[in-house]
């Protein structure tokens, strides 16, 4: 199976019961380029039995490495100094490992990214990847716009996180933010899960 694409496949069709627990996360980076882009913080959140555990949200900022371009992070609104005096990924990758292989499954928004440059600073420090069961909303957008076309239904779906939570009527959330982010796949998530019928 093709390494890039053994994240995206771990959400199995076949399987119709939902996770109860999921752990949303969500990454800012510095670039879009899986195989380069570092991490410069962290958000999660829990989603357990359809319910967002917003007060269980956590976020932090990470160190990256020297070649770190600074385009790519003040496009996140963050100085330098913000990130130069934060955390290294190996002082705080065991812990959201820990909360990542507690849950059923690993949420994200674009698990090509995500998944792809958590495994790469996972090798990087040293620390095993657990391979969890990952749901994509954007897997999850395809298959509602799937199911628009087959119905003639429906404007089409965007793919991107506010153009999604939009069509879906959620309200505005505060992009570039790392926690902000993962609770707004969070809520998208459960739209769209509602929308496919559970």
């Amino acid at each position: 199976m093709n390494r890039r694409t053994s994240a995206l496949d771990r959400f199995r069709p076949g399987q119709r019961r939902a996770p109860r627990h999921l752990l949303a996360l969500d990454l800012e980076t510095t670039g879009l380029d899986p195989e380069r882009a570092e991490i410069l913080a962290i958000g999660t959140v829990p989603v357990v039995d359809g319910a967002v555990r917003i007060g269980a949200a956590t976020s932090t900022l990470v160190r990256p490495g020297l070649r770190s371009a600074v385009e790519g992070i003040v496009a996140h609104h963050l100085l330098p100094s913000d990130v130069l005096s934060a955390p290294a990924p190996a002082d705080v990758l065991p812990a959201l490992l820990d909360a990542v292989t507690d849950a059923e499954a690993l949420l994200v928004h674009h698990a090509a990214l995500d998944v792809r440059v958590l495994e790469r600073a996972c090798a990087a420090t040293g620390l095993r990847w657990p391979s969890p069961r990952v749901v994509d909303t954007i897997e999850l957008i395809g298959r509602v716009r799937r199911r628009q076309r087959a119905t003639g239904s429906g404007r089409r779906l965007p793919r991107d996180l506010a153009g999604a939570r939009q069509a879906v009527g959620l309200p505005p959330h505060q992009a570039h933010d790392a926690a902000a982010d993962a609770i707004a796949t969070a809520e998208l998530y459960l739209a769209l899960r509602a929308q496919l019928g559970g």
